[in-house]
């Protein structure tokens, strides 16, 4: 920790940002239980929060990297990974279905914001990224790459906006393997979301937005 984030926790009850995020490390309070369908994404803010207040030693990292894995979609079969579906993570248990009674995955509901979180936490908690099956989860995120250049949540369809991009973009730095988007595509998407301000909205022809700012600022496609 350097002198800035001393400075920074001095100035806050750290103790009690701590005992906040072990809490919802361990049970999600009521309020949030509405959420269960984002559990992963939950995760990675209790576990980069601990991280950031140097309190990631509170939880156990090879329990938090078994509970992670434990949402990464298995093919039952041989996997094609251009068969239009995404081999990714799942964001909860309850979007978590089980193969028929032949190993066919009927109900892939991997999202790409739910594996961002995914690495992300294996990242934080000391996880070897190149243990997972990285070459079948790139291959088949191509298959949310839409013809514009951005990406949609998930096979099924849904949403396109940067959020994606950079989900997907932070995938591949993660894993060092850009063959899971095709780059120039998603420059000219980003490029084609840059509002007359000179900042950048969510989609082409939007307002500028802080977040589509903040993550182009850690895009690094």
């Amino acid at each position: 920790m350097n002198s800035r984030e001393e400075e920074c926790c001095e100035m806050m009850d750290k103790d009690l940002h701590v005992t906040f995020l072990e809490m919802m490390y361990h049970l999600l309070p009521p309020p949030y239980e509405s959420q269960e369908i984002n559990h992963l994404t939950l995760a990675y803010f209790v576990i980069s929060g601990l991280d950031i207040l140097n309190a990631l030693n509170s939880v156990g990292k090879d329990a938090v990297a078994n509970w992670v894995l434990s949402f990464q979609v298995h093919p039952g079969t041989i996997a094609d990974p251009n068969n239009g579906q995404f081999y990714g993570f799942h964001g909860s248990r309850t979007s978590q279905f089980p193969p028929d009674e032949n190993g066919v995955l009927l109900h892939n509901n991997s999202h790409l914001a739910s594996t961002y979180c995914a690495l992300a936490i294996l990242k934080i908690v000391g996880y070897d990224l190149s243990s997972l099956d990285s070459e079948l989860l790139l291959t088949s995120m191509r298959n949310l790459q839409r013809p514009d250049g951005s990406f949609m949540p998930i096979h099924t369809g849904g949403e396109t906006d940067l959020r994606f991009v950079y989900c997907a973009a932070a995938i591949c730095f993660m894993l060092d393997n850009w063959s899971g988007m095709d780059k120039e595509k998603a420059k000219d998407y980003i490029l084609h979301c840059q509002s007359y301000d000179g900042g950048f909205g969510l989609v082409p022809g939007a307002e500028s937005h802080e977040n589509s700012n903040l993550g182009l600022n850690a895009d690094t496609i």
